[in-house]
């Protein structure tokens, strides 16, 4: 069969497998994946002899699966447990290789111990990523998630390393230790300082390029989709390891960018994501369907090596109890010894819940893709060109124990853990956003007061009112608090509008503007409170008129172009800010004594709001202290005629305020995005969101970076 009718036959075993997937809800896509190619290879069985050159596969499949579980971990939650998760990813993986190495031996004599070695090596790594295909929602707790993306991340580095070593022993037969331990210093430390040198290099390099003007986003995608394979052929050609230089890379390029990014980039991250999707999912299903049509030929006599193939379904199972059981061991002391940093007691303190955990936790560590690829490495011939010994036979075993794994994860998971609710109703999304819209507002607010004073900050103002709006519809649909919100916010406005209509803006009152004097006040304090984070009738509290003719003079007022365009309009625009001010202060003090006087959730929202309203108060006297080299703010009343005195140079620094935020809209709101991404990741990966309302938010930050600079 050519290449190019296999590439077609996988591509579609791999496209069938997600269009049943769906169908068959109780099986991980993995399994239907190793399903259908086991069909194909029924099918057409010339597929089942597929061959591919080991150091191909390496760089082909593992480079880029390592690079971007790697470029996706977050480096502060692998710092926080790196004891935890450098005991699994090392500590068990040379314990399973020596226990699962030396009992492969014993019940296999014709593999040479060595060879055993590097199967064993091959089944260290886990495939976390396998858990998150599983049909059943599984939910699990922080720290386990912690340790299992953690260790698959570290662990395959270190279960490639051992590979290589076993398998050099293996085709030489020749092994010290002395030389092993300098070789593997040489290679781990090598291949991390080489890894990150690179890493550093390539990231400066991008943006560099982009300081530069340069925003293809094309070319900007494919130099990071290419940067693994380039990294893991350098690292290779001077010696050191190619997997630990790749993870090291992945890290490096990973890392948080800085917030205020522009509208290309976000664009660029949202495309560079979507295809990594698609890239991860192919080497995944590739991969599986090619074990799929591995599993014929264990009824081969040759392939088996002479062993029946009972005697073979038992050595598999064999190797997956002893997998299994290093692994609950391993984990049930690490947990037994483990503080807890919030409650500080030690897992001992509750030997059942914490035995619990570390089952859990062991089977949701299923052998997957990666140790698929690696044990596909195994080379067919000896230095002296004899076959090497059993390679067959070694590669249907570890496929045997990664199939096992699997349905130990898809059977037993659904049953030992916690199960999240099925669907997703409209009030976890509301929870989820509101948790989410909470997060980004605060970190924009940091933000803010890290660039005070500077060309972003205008721009700044506005998206932090844009989501404060997002954040307060989102709260008046809750339940309970809800509706406390919604009695508050109308108590509040009426206030408001009380003492506006005390003000002398007022037509009605004695010595005001006339109607076509107040429409320009009332248009522009519409437009700075729609600018806070007021919407829909509460943006008209304190500009309304009560004639017909004030309607039209407001009606014709609004039709005109906005903005600040001569002095004149900048006195309106610094009136409308303190006429915003008063009314701020009016709604703060009410909802402190409804905080101090009251109890229940009424006291609770109030709280709530009290802060929103000391945040809007500090963006309006952000507006009027920009740029004035002094702080002009201060409580009490504020005198609203038509003669106040305008500080000098205030009409200068109004403009620059339009203006700036008009030319950093985009870039600001792009950096918003960025960071409501990351915020979904952090609460999705801290159990506080489930994967489904993550998706769901993540999608419709997709839409409005899309729609950037539209």
């Amino acid at each position: 069969m050519e290449s190019f009718e296999l590439i077609l036959i996988m591509l579609a075993c791999v496209i069938a497998s997600a269009v049943i997937d769906p169908l068959l809800k109780r099986l991980a896509l993995p399994l239907v994946q190793i399903l259908v190619g086991f069909v194909a290879a029924l099918v057409l069985p010339e597929v089942a002899h597929v061959s591919i050159d080991p150091e191909l596969f390496l760089v082909l499949f593992i480079a880029p699966l390592l690079f971007n579980e790697a470029r996706e971990a977050s480096n502060r939650t692998l710092w926080s447990n790196k004891a935890s998760i450098l005991s699994l990813a090392i500590g068990l993986v040379l314990v399973t290789v020596l226990v699962v190495g030396f009992a492969l031996n014993l019940m296999v004599p014709s593999i040479p111990l060595a060879a055993a070695f590097a199967c064993a090596a091959a089944l260290g790594p886990t495939d976390a990523a396998a858990v998150g295909a599983l049909g059943s929602t599984i939910k699990l707790s922080t720290r386990q998630k912690t340790l299992l993306s953690g260790e698959s991340l570290i662990n395959d580095a270190s279960g490639v390393v051992s590979f290589e070593f076993a398998v050099a022993a293996a085709t030489t037969g020749v092994f010290s230790a002395t030389d092993a331990g300098q070789s593997f210093a040489v290679l781990f430390l090598g291949g991390i300082v080489f890894g990150l040198v690179i890493g550093f290099v390539a990231f400066a390099m991008m943006n560099a390029v982009r300081r530069r003007g340069f925003d293809n986003t094309t070319v900007h995608v494919l130099y990071e989709v290419f940067t693994p394979f380039a990294v893991f052929l350098a690292a290779e050609a001077i010696g050191v390891s190619g997997i630990l230089a790749v993870v090291a890379a992945g890290l490096v390029m990973g890392r948080e960018v800085p917030r205020l990014t522009s509208s290309a980039l976000a664009k660029q991250q949202m495309i560079s994501e979507g295809f990594w999707e698609i890239i991860v999912f192919l080497i995944n299903g590739i991969i599986f369907v090619l074990l799929g049509m591995q599993l014929p030929q264990a009824m081969s006599p040759t392939f088996a090596g002479g062993f029946d193939l009972g005697r073979l379904v038992g050595v598999v199972l064999a190797m997956t109890l002893l997998v299994e059981g290093v692994r609950f061991v391993w984990l049930s002391v690490m947990e037994l010894c483990h503080r807890d940093s919030s409650s500080g007691e030690r897992g001992m303190s509750r030997p059942g819940a914490t035995l619990r955990d570390a089952f859990v936790t062991t089977i949701a560590g299923p052998k997957g893709a990666v140790t698929l690829s690696i044990i596909f490495t195994l080379p067919y011939l000896m230095p002296d060109g004899s076959a090497f010994p059993e390679r067959d036979l070694i590669i249907f075993l570890t496929a045997g124990v990664i199939l096992c794994t699997l349905v130990v994860a898809n059977v037993l998971l659904p049953i030992a853990a916690p199960k999240l609710e099925t669907g997703l109703d409209e009030l976890e999304m509301r929870k989820a956003s509101i948790a989410v819209l909470s997060a980004v507002v605060r970190e924009l607010r940091v933000m803010v007061r890290e660039n005070e004073g500077t060309e972003y900050e205008p721009a700044m103002r506005l998206t932090i009112a844009r989501y404060r709006t997002r954040l307060a519809r989102e709260r008046m649909q809750m339940e309970g608090c809800g509706e406390a919100m919604r009695e508050l916010i109308g108590e509040v406005l009426e206030l408001q509008q009380a003492r506006a209509d005390e003000i002398q803006l007022d037509p009605r009152n004695a010595g005001a503007f006339t109607a076509d004097e107040a429409a320009p006040y009332y248009a522009m304090l519409r437009g700075i409170r729609s600018s806070i984070g007021y919407f829909d009738k509460a943006e008209n509290v304190g500009s309304r008129f009560y004639d017909l003719r004030g309607a039209f003079a407001l009606l014709r007022q609004r039709i005109r172009p906005t903005g600040i365009a001569d002095e004149r309009s900048e006195r309106v625009y610094y009136d409308a800010c303190r006429f915003a001010i008063d009314l701020e202060h009016v709604a703060i003090d009410y909802l402190d004594s409804v905080a101090e006087g009251e109890d229940g959730p009424r006291a609770e929202v109030a709280s709530t709001l009290a802060a929103e309203h000391r945040s809007s108060l500090d963006s309006l006297w952000a507006r009027i202290n920009y740029g004035q080299g002094a702080d002009l703010r201060h409580d009490g009343p504020i005198v609203h005629e038509a003669g106040t005195t305008m500080p000098e140079g205030m009409r200068q620094t109004f403009g620059d305020q339009f203006a700036q935020a008009r030319q950093h809209a985009d870039d600001v709101d792009a950096a918003a995005l960025e960071i409501e991404l990351d915020e979904i990741r952090r609460l999705q990966r801290d159990g506080t969101i489930s994967s489904q309302a993550a998706a769901r938010l993540r999608g419709d930050v997709y839409v409005f970076q899309m729609q950037l600079g539209e």
